[in-house]
C-alpha cells in the first residue's frame, strides 16, 4: 500500500528525472535539502574513508538502530564519519529523485532493485554496479547464498544492490476471531480462494466491519496471483506476462469481495497507511497479508496474538518466494565508492552491527548472523524465522529482473487498478489498454 504514489507525483519524478537528465557524475555539490540530518563519529578524511550520507526509509525504531550500528562502524574506523538522513517511506522515492536530478545522490542510499520506483534509477545509470567490489573482496558476500545475491541483479545481469534481509509475503490471521465461529486455521494456507472467500463471510461477523483487510493490492498480490498460474507481471518484449483471463479473476475476486464488505473498498483500503494502521490491528478485520519483516510490528500494535499462514489459493509452493526485503546501493556519482562498499559488507556481515539492528531489515542473509541471533529474538521474530524455513521450503525461485521501462508500465497498472475500482473503466478495456500501452512502452525503451 504504501507504494501507491499519485499520478500526479509519479509523472513529476518522471519529468524530473528526464529534464535533468540524471546520467551521474562526480559532481555531488550539497544543496540546500540535503544539509546533513546528523553527523556522527570523528572528522572523517578522505584517507581513511571520509563521510558517507547514508539514506534510508523506515518507523523510528530503524532509525534509532541504524544510527546505532553508524556510531559503531565509525567507533571501529577512525576516520570515518556519516551523515544519516531518513524518513518514513512516504515521499522517499520523490527525495532520491530530487537529490538525482540536483546531482547530489547520498554514497549509500537504501533501495528495492526490482521495485518499479527504483527500476528508473538503475535505468538512469545513476547506480553503481557492485560486482567489481564484490570480485575484489571489498563486499565479502562468501556466506550470502547465490539465490538471495541474485534478487539485487538489474535486467542486464548486473547486480545494483546487496540485500539488508530475506522476507516473504505472509498471511497474517487473528486465531481469536476463527475459534469465535469455530473456523479450522489451515496451518498450511487455503488451498483455494474460495475457501478463503467462505470463511470471511463469517469471520465479518465476528468483526462487525470487514472479513479481511485488502488483499488484493495490484503491487503486492498481484505477482504472487500470476506465480500460481505460470505466469508473470512484467515480460520481455510484451511488457506484461499475464493474460486477461488472470487479470480479470483477479479484480472479479476484488469487485465482488468489496461490494459484500468482506475486504474495504478502494477508498478504505487506500486510507492505511502502513501495517500498523491496519484494520487488523484495529480488530476490525481478522485477516491481512504482508510481508514477514512486518508481522513483529503487527502484533506489537494490535497487542493480542496473531498467527502466520501461508499466502492463499493453488499452488502456492511455486507462488511463494524468500526474497531480499531491502537493498543497498552505491551512487554512481558518490566520489567515496570504496568506503561505501566496505561499509556495505560490514552492515550484513557484521555480528555486533546485526545484533543491534536485530533483524529490522528482514531476517539477516547469512546464516552465521542468523545464528547468533536466535537466543535474543523475541517471540515474534522466531516465528518469523520458522516461518522463512517453512517458505523456504514451499518456494519457486525470483521472478526475472523487469525489462527497462517497466516503471511506467507499473505505475499505468495503478492507474488503472483505481479506474477500474471506481468504476470508471470495465476490467476488459483496462486490460485492453494495459497490453498495448505496455508494449508500446517496452519498445520505446529499446530504441
Amino acid at each position: 500500500m504504501k507504494r501507491r504514489l499519485s499520478m500526479m507525483m509519479i509523472l513529476a519524478m518522471a519529468c524530473i528525472l528526464a529534464v535533468a537528465g540524471c546520467s551521474g557524475n562526480n559532481s555531488a555539490e550539497p544543496s540546500e535539502t540535503s544539509k546533513p540530518t546528523q553527523e556522527t563519529g570523528s572528522t572523517g578524511t578522505p584517507e581513511a574513508g571520509g563521510n558517507l550520507r547514508v539514506i534510508w526509509w523506515g518507523n523510528q525504531d530503524r532509525h534509532n538502530l541504524t544510527s546505532e550500528v553508524l556510531d559503531l562502524y565509525s567507533k571501529a574506523n577512525p576516520g570515518v564519519t556519516f551523515t544519516p538522513e531518513y524518513q518514513g517511506f512516504d515521499g522517499y522515492y520523490q527525495k532520491l529523485t530530487l537529490l538525482a536530478a540536483s546531482n547530489n545522490m547520498p554514497d549509500v542510499f537504501q533501495f528495492y532493485v526490482g521495485a518499479s520506483d527504483a527500476n528508473q534509477f538503475i535505468d538512469k545509470g545513476l547506480v553503481e554496479p557492485l560486482d567489481a567490489y564484490i570480485e575484489s573482496g571489498l563486499i565479502d558476500v562468501s556466506e550470502i547464498g547465490e539465490s538471495t545475491l541474485s534478487g539485487g541483479k538489474g535486467s542486464d545481469g548486473k547486480i545494483y544492490g546487496i540485500p539488508l534481509g530475506v522476507n516473504a509475503r505472509v498471511m497474517i490471521i487473528d486465531p481469536a476471531a476463527y475459534e469465535k465461529v469455530g473456523l479450522t486455521i489451515p496451518e498450511k494456507g487455503y488451498e483455494s480462494w474460495e475457501a478463503l472467500y467462505e470463511d470471511l463471510k463469517k469471520l465479518k461477523d465476528v468483526t462487525g466491519a470487514y472479513g479481511a483487510d485488502d488483499l488484493f493490492n495490484i503491487a503486492f498480490t498481484l505477482p504472487y496471483y500470476a506465480r500460481q498460474f505460470d505466469q508473470t507481471v512484467n515480460a520481455e518484449g510484451t511488457g506484461i506476462g499475464f493474460d486477461e483471463k488472470l487479470y480479470t479473476d483477479f479484480f472479479t475476486y476484488r469487485q465482488e469481495w468489496a461490494k459484500e464488505g468482506l475486504i474495504p473498498k478502494m477508498d478504505a483500503s487506500m486510507s492505511v497507511k502502513n501495517p500498523e494502521e491496519s484494520f487488523l490491528v484495529k480488530g476490525q478485520s481478522a485477516v491481512m497479508v504482508g510481508y514477514t519483516s512486518q508481522y513483529p510490528g503487527v502484533v506489537k500494535a494490535a497487542g493480542r496474538p496473531l498467527k502466520m499462514i501461508l499466502m492463499p489459493g493453488p499452488n502456492s509452493e511455486k507462488a511463494m518466494d524468500v526474497r531480499p526485503g531491502q537493498h543497498f546501493s552505491i551512487s554512481v556519482s558518490s566520489p567515496n565508492k570504496e568506503a561505501a562498499a566496505k561499509f556495505i559488507s560490514y552492515f550484513v556481515n557484521d555480528i555486533e552491527a546485526n545484533k543491534l539492528l536485530n533483524a529490522n531489515r528482514g531476517m539477516p542473509i547469512t546464516s552465521k548472523v542468523r545464528e547468533s541471533l536466535m537466543d535474543q529474538f523475541d517471540p515474534e521474530m522466531k516465528e518469523v524465522a520458522d516461518y522463512l524455513d517453512i517458505v523456504s521450503e514451499h518456494s519457486g525461485p525470483l521472478d526475472a529482473p523487469a525489462p527497462a521501462g517497466a516503471t511506467e508500465i507499473d505505475t499505468l497498472m495503478v492507474d488503472l487498478e483505481q479506474q477500474i475500482m471506481y468504476d470508471q473503466t470495465s476490467i476488459h478495456d483496462a486490460y485492453e489498454k494495459l497490453k498495448k500501452d505496455a508494449a508500446n512502452i517496452v519498445a520505446k525503451h529499446k530504441q
